[in-house]
């Protein structure tokens, strides 16, 4: 159990400082984009991932090559696999990784 009556409080620039770096993260994780290696744009923030994730999971049910429409970081729209949203997701979680392993 913490005993919260020997913490202390970090110094208000620390905080501030902290607080900065955050916003510059999530700034930058609004801002992933990938390509696949079939030369795909996507978009990856958060909301994009989690897009990716939901259709990802409900195509696991279709065969093999079956696609759905999906529209690109550019707002094209095209058809993808499975197995590209799987990648496109792959490298957005890598690339939000990436980012969040930036020291605060």
């Amino acid at each position: 159990m913490i005993d919260w009556t020997k913490a202390r409080e970090l110094p208000s620039e620390t905080i501030e400082q902290r607080e900065a770096i955050k916003r510059e993260r999530e700034a930058a994780v609004r801002k992933i984009i990938v390509t696949t290696l079939g030369g795909l744009v996507f978009d990856g923030d958060e909301a994009s991932q989690a897009r990716m994730s939901r259709a990802y999971i409900a195509l696991q049910t279709k065969p093999d090559g079956f696609t759905t429409k999906w529209v690109l970081a550019d707002n094209t729209a095209v058809e993808v696999t499975k197995e590209t949203l799987q990648e496109a997701l792959a490298l957005a979680g890598q690339a939000q990784t990436d980012i969040w392993e930036l020291p605060l």
